[in-house]
């Protein structure tokens, strides 16, 4: 876990090993992977010159039910 957070910290490119680990990241070590998520995304935007705006299309559906980790537990 901590090898694949900090490669996340540093901006690399994870390899499938390595998003697995991290899709078991809880407290301490899930706030740190969505800070460098957002380092990655807003550095991506600023390379795109749209700094600060996310789009969206109606026409893509993510299933939910595969992504969700029931936090809210609104749906059950």
């Amino acid at each position: 876990m901590r090898r694949a957070l900090r490669r996340a910290d540093d901006g690399v490119a994870l390899d499938v090993t390595e998003a697995t680990v991290l899709l078991q990241a809880r407290e301490a070590d899930l706030d740190r992977l969505c800070a460098s998520a957002a380092r990655v995304r807003d550095a991506g935007l600023e390379a795109a010159g749209r700094p600060g705006v996310i789009t969206y299309s109606r026409n893509v559906f993510i299933p939910l039910t595969r992504l969700c980790r029931d936090r809210c537990h609104y749906c059950t």
